[in-house]
C-alpha cells in the first residue's frame, strides 16, 4: 500500500455541490473525494466514469469507498452564526410580541433556570442533536450567564462531535435580579471558562485541531456597563478570541442603547469603543443600520449574522443583505433559535430568500448566494473560510450526505429530475429526514434519536 493510500481514511464516489464564488455553484459528477486521517481533503478526481473509479483510487482499499446513488449527493455542512442553546427549550413559542417584551417575558424566567447545570445538560442534548441533525456542523452558541451550565454545553458539543464557538453570556445591569451578575463575577467567570475550554484543547495534543472554541459574548450593550465591556475587550485580545453580540435589532433598542452610551456616536459605535469590534466579531442582526455603521463594519472586518427567521417572528424588521453582499461585507445566517423558531438553516436559508424578496425585489438574493450564505459565507464570517465551508484541497471535510428519496422523505423526485432540480428542491422542501450522514472533521457524527 502507498503511503498516499495508507494516509486516507474515506473515499467518497458520486456528486458533490459546493460553492466556488457567491456567484457560482460547482456540481461535480462521478467525483472522487479523498479524506484523510486526520480529516482533510486530500484530493478531488472530477468525471470518474462508473468503470473507471476503481482504478483512480491510488491503492486506497475498496472497503474505504462509499458509493452514492444517482438520488444521493454531498454538500458542506451548514454553519450557524447565531443560536441561543438555553432557548431550544420553547422554540416556536412566543412570537406575538417584540423583542425586548419577549426577553423579559419568555427568555429571561426561562434562562434562570440554568443555574441548575442537570437542567442545563438536558436541555443542551437535545438543542445540540436536534442542530447536527439539521446539517449545522459549526455553530456560534450564546449559553446563560452560569458558569457551569455553560462549561455543561462544551461536555455536550464535544461528546456529539460538532464544531462550535460557545459563550458564556455576560448580563450585569438591565437584567432580572437572578441574572444581574456583578462586573467582577463577569470577568472572573468568563476568564475561568476561557481557560476550562483551552485546558481540553490542550489536553487533545497538537496532532488535533480543537472543535471548540470560547467566545467573548456580552447579551447586548444594554445588558452590560462601559467598564464589564472594557474588560471583556481586553479579555479578547488578551486570549485572541471571537466575540459575538446583538447589534441594531429593534429599534427600541437601539434607542434604549444610544441613551446609555452617550459618548458613542451609535451603536456599532459602542462595540467598537470598547474594542469589542474586530475581525474576529460576530454581530447578529444588524437590521437598523445607517451607512456609517455599515462602514465601520467594513473597515472593521467584523462579521454579520442574518437572522431572517427571527426578525419576521418577533418583528424587528427586514436586513438589507444586498446592500451588504455589495458593500463585501462578511454575512453568513443564523437561526437565532428562539426568536427563529427552527434551528435548520434550512429554514433560515428559505427566510432570508424572502426578506430579500420583500427588501429588493429587483434585486433579491439568488440561490447560488443564498447556499453560499449557508455555508461559505459563515465559514467567511468565523473567520474559517481557510478550513472548512467547501470542498478545496486541504480543507477539512465537515459534510452533509443528503438522499433525496430518504424514507419519508418530506419531496418526491421524478424521472424528469436533474442533480440540480434534486438540490434546488432539497434546498426548499427538504429537512433533517434527507440530511443521511453528517461529517465534522471527517468523521461521521453519530446523529442520536430525539
Amino acid at each position: 500500500m502507498s503511503s498516499f493510500a495508507s494516509s486516507i481514511s474515506k473515499v467518497f464516489y458520486g456528486t458533490f455541490i459546493h460553492s466556488i464564488s457567491i456567484k457560482e455553484i460547482e456540481f461535480i459528477s462521478n467525483g472522487l473525494l479523498f479524506v484523510d486521517t486526520h480529516g482533510r481533503i486530500a484530493k478531488i478526481v472530477r468525471n470518474v466514469p462508473n468503470d473507471q473509479f476503481r482504478g483512480a483510487l491510488d491503492g486506497v482499499v475498496e472497503s474505504k469507498v462509499v458509493i452514492l446513488n444517482e438520488d444521493q449527493f454531498v454538500i458542506p455542512g451548514f454553519v450557524d452564526t447565531h443560536i441561543h442553546a438555553p432557548q431550544y427549550a420553547y422554540c416556536g413559542n412566543g412570537h406575538d410580541v417584540t423583542l425586548l417584551d419577549w426577553l423579559d417575558t419568555l427568555a429571561f424566567p426561562h434562562e434562570a433556570k440554568f443555574k441548575d447545570a442537570s437542567y442545563a445538560r438536558r436541555i443542551y442534548t437535545k438543542a445540540v442533536a436536534r442542530s447536527l441533525r439539521n446539517g449545522t456542523t459549526s455553530a456560534c452558541w450564546f449559553a446563560t450567564i452560569h458558569l457551569d451550565a455553560t462549561k455543561e454545553l462544551v461536555k455536550v458539543i464535544e461528546e456529539q462531535g460538532q464544531r462550535a464557538y460557545v459563550g458564556k453570556v455576560n448580563m450585569n445591569q438591565n437584567s432580572p435580579d437572578v441574572l444581574r451578575e456583578t462586573m467582577q463575577s463577569s470577568v472572573a467567570d468568563t476568564r475561568a471558562f476561557i481557560q476550562y475550554v483551552r485546558a481540553i484543547d490542550d489536553a487533545l495534543g497538537l496532532d488535533t485541531k480543537p472543535l471548540v472554541t470560547p467566545i467573548i459574548t456580552p447579551r447586548f450593550a444594554i445588558s452590560c456597563t462601559s467598564d464589564l465591556l472594557t474588560e471583556l475587550g481586553k479579555l479578547a485580545a488578551e486570549f485572541d478570541i471571537p466575540i459575538q453580540s446583538h447589534l441594531c435589532e429593534n429599534l427600541n433598542e437601539i434607542e434604549f442603547t444610544k441613551s446609555l452610551f452617550p459618548n458613542s456616536i451609535d451603536y456599532t459605535s459602542v462595540y467598537a469603543d470598547h474594542e469589542l469590534l474586530t475581525h474576529r466579531s460576530i454581530m447578529a442582526h444588524c437590521v437598523h443600520m445607517k451607512d456609517e455603521e455599515l462602514q465601520l463594519m467594513k473597515a472593521r472586518r467584523a462579521g454579520i449574522s442574518h437572522c431572517a427567521s427571527s426578525n419576521f417572528n418577533i418583528k424587528s424588521g427586514m436586513a438589507n443583505v444586498r446592500k451588504m453582499l455589495d458593500m463585501d461585507l462578511k454575512v453568513g445566517l443564523g437561526t437565532d433559535v428562539a426568536g427563529g423558531f427552527s434551528s435548520s438553516i434550512l429554514d433560515a436559508f428559505r427566510a432570508a430568500r424572502t426578506c430579500s424578496i420583500a427588501k429588493s425585489p429587483d434585486d433579491s438574493l439568488l440561490i447560488p448566494e443564498l447556499f453560499y450564505l449557508a455555508t461559505m459565507g459563515g465559514a467567511r464570517v468565523m473567520e474559517l473560510e481557510d478550513t472548512i465551508g467547501n470542498f478545496e484541497v486541504g480543507k477539512e471535510f465537515d459534510a452533509i450526505l443528503v438522499n433525496t428519496a430518504a424514507k419519508h422523505s418530506p419531496m418526491d423526485v421524478f424521472e424528469h429530475d436533474t442533480i440540480w432540480t434534486k438540490f434546488e428542491k432539497y434546498l426548499f422542501v427538504g429537512d433533517d429526514r434527507n440530511n443521511e450522514k453528517v461529517y465534522v472533521q471527517g468523521k461521521e457524527v453519530r446523529l442520536p434519536d430525539i
